[in-house]
């Protein structure tokens, strides 16, 4: 998940509407989960439950970040430094987004992998993709590795979920948060090559997807 870029008031103010939506209808998605995780105990639910609080948090450390930067615009009549505050979002965003992905593939291995060892396994991944877009400072190649860890979940899914209604419904559910993640790639090039236009439609679009993602959700636990 790439750590949004400082603009000037009106695209900071967009790029704060679409992440505080986003957070909404992560933790929604977290919330209707939870009764039919209550009621069956299934882990594989447990875990797809966590994949979505982890992408949560991920955007509210995003949320922050936009907090802090109009807070600085409001005190100082400036805005607060990239460098100030980009690096240590990119390792706190870059950290939780890849445990989301994690929880997400976790959720359809659980059977095949120890717990424990899931957790020191996806920790020590996530640490290190965190500190490689740390050093790299580059948003690409950090949603690029996590598109990396989003395609395994893809094949992984497809294999094992090959017939049925409810199977069908999870198998569609990772193609879109796929889709969700390369829509958001695309969101993070440089802004003499992606025009302002372009990045507010791919917005819009990614909204779509996260409505219809939470949509199918729905369908899921009924």
């Amino acid at each position: 998940m790439p750590v949004p870029p400082f603009f000037g008031p009106k695209i900071a103010g967009i790029e704060l509407a679409y992440t505080v939506i986003v957070v909404f209808l992560c933790f929604l998605v977290y919330y209707k989960t939870k009764d039919m995780y209550n009621l069956t105990k299934y882990k594989g639910i447990g875990y797809f439950r966590k994949a979505f609080l982890f992408f949560g948090l991920a955007y509210a450390s995003r949320f922050i970040l936009h907090i802090l930067t109009f807070t600085s615009r409001l005190i100082f009549d400036s805005y607060m430094p990239r460098r100030a505050t980009f690096p240590l979002m990119m390792i706190v965003v870059g950290y939780l987004s890849t445990m989301a992905i994690f929880y997400l593939t976790y959720s359809t291995v659980w059977k095949r992998i120890n717990y424990k060892h899931f957790i020191i396994f996806s920790n020590v991944l996530a640490i290190l993709v965190s500190a490689i877009a740390f050093i790299s400072r580059s948003n690409i190649l950090l949603s690029l590795l996590q598109l990396i860890l989003l395609a395994f979940t893809i094949i992984i899914s497809i294999k094992k979920h090959k017939k049925g209604k409810k199977k069908s419904h999870a198998r569609a559910l990772y193609l879109l948060i796929s889709t969700f993640w390369l829509v958001n790639l695309l969101l993070v090039g440089p802004r003499r090559f992606v025009p302002f236009e372009f990045k507010v439609i791919m917005q819009l679009v990614s909204l779509v997807i996260f409505f219809v993602i939470y949509y199918k959700v729905k369908k899921w636990v009924k």
